[in-house]
């Protein structure tokens, strides 16, 4: 009763500050069961060298997994899971994608309740506080530029700088993510905020899938500009040498990568340890040294300025307003549903 009681009390303290109280975990019980399953399979968003990495890293740790992976982005990645759940197949142990994503599968009762004993070292609000999700790196978008092409007191900061004709034709946007559209409007108010991006679209954007691509494409000079690129897109592209470089507006419409276990994962143990390495200190570092940005505290990246930037964070993915953005964004600007 006194166990008991001392949970209960530690829910009321930390209740807005940490993940849900839970027992301690028996590692050594994943262990053993890990070892039986023998194999762990990921869905993940993440490019396929750093996935990579994280896998190999992963198997040198447990050497008796076998890891696969499956790599596709935003929508391509959800109607996979959700076609195989149709069907009746549960292939995925552990996916890794946007936030959107964690929160639809969620509500589809596709994930399972796991607090890792590392998630007490996350940000708020960068978990779950239902236990069905804890992110691993958060994405603040940014605006790509090139060095080579523009100076950096040039770069459009504000949205009515990015209204200048001189940038007509000239600046990059991928056409399949319409979050940052929706996000606008939130904050502007919908009548504001559509009489602005109807403007914004007569700029004529340079549209192409996928912000990978999208930045090499601003680095090999395609356009001098980029709206709405990942941090960690023009970070990765400079360790490498690239003539890029990247402004924030103020506020960062940010979003996260949560990590969560399936429903019916067939591997739930191996799922388990590798949710606890990825959420680690070691498993943390090793995503900062991607570039990105992690979400566990005390862990240093090399990127600069990250401190002066004002995250905002918003779950605009939900409900019929997301999805008639969605077709406002597609019409006004041209842009996929891909």
């Amino acid at each position: 009763m006194r166990a008991i009681m001392t949970c209960l009390m530690l829910v009321l303290v930390l209740a807005f500050a940490a993940p849900p109280c839970k027992s301690a975990t028996n590692d050594e019980s994943f262990i053993e069961g890990a070892k039986k399953e023998g194999t762990l399979v990921l869905y993940t968003s993440m490019t396929v060298d750093q996935s990579q990495k994280i896998l190999d890293a992963f198997r040198a740790k447990y050497p008796f997994i076998q890891p696969k992976m499956f790599r596709a982005v935003g929508e391509r990645l959800l109607t996979k899971i959700m076609t195989e759940a149709q069907a009746g197949k549960y292939d995925f142990d552990v996916v890794q994608s946007a936030e959107s994503q964690a929160y639809f599968l969620k509500k589809r009762n596709l994930l399972q309740k796991y607090v890792s004993p590392e998630a007490k070292n996350i940000q708020k609000p960068f978990f779950d506080p239902e236990g069905y999700w804890t992110a691993v790196y958060i994405m603040p978008n940014v605006i790509g530029y090139n060095t080579r092409m523009v100076k950096r007191t040039e770069v459009p900061k504000t949205d009515e700088d990015l209204l200048n004709p001189k940038w007509k034709g000239k600046m990059g946007m991928d056409n399949t993510k319409p979050e940052w559209f929706a996000w606008k409007l939130k904050r502007m108010g919908e009548e504001k905020g559509l009489a602005y991006m109807r403007k914004l679209g007569a700029q004529e954007f340079r549209l192409y899938p996928g912000l990978t691509v999208l930045t090499g494409l601003l680095a090999a000079g395609e356009f001098p500009l980029v709206l709405n690129t990942y941090l960690h897109n023009v970070e990765d592209i400079k360790r490498k040498g690239g003539p890029v470089e990247w402004i924030a507006q103020d506020p960062v419409f940010t979003k996260f990568q949560p990590l969560g276990i399936g429903s019916k994962a067939p591997h739930p143990n191996a799922a388990k340890l590798f949710t606890d390495f990825m959420l680690s200190e070691y498993g943390q570092k090793l995503i900062g040294s991607f570039g990105r940005v992690p979400t566990r505290r005390g862990v240093p990246t090399h990127v600069q300025g990250l401190d002066k930037l004002n995250y905002v964070i918003d779950d605009i993915s939900a409900g019929d307003d997301f999805n008639k953005n969605v077709e406002l964004f597609r019409s006004i600007f041209g842009a996929s549903g891909s």
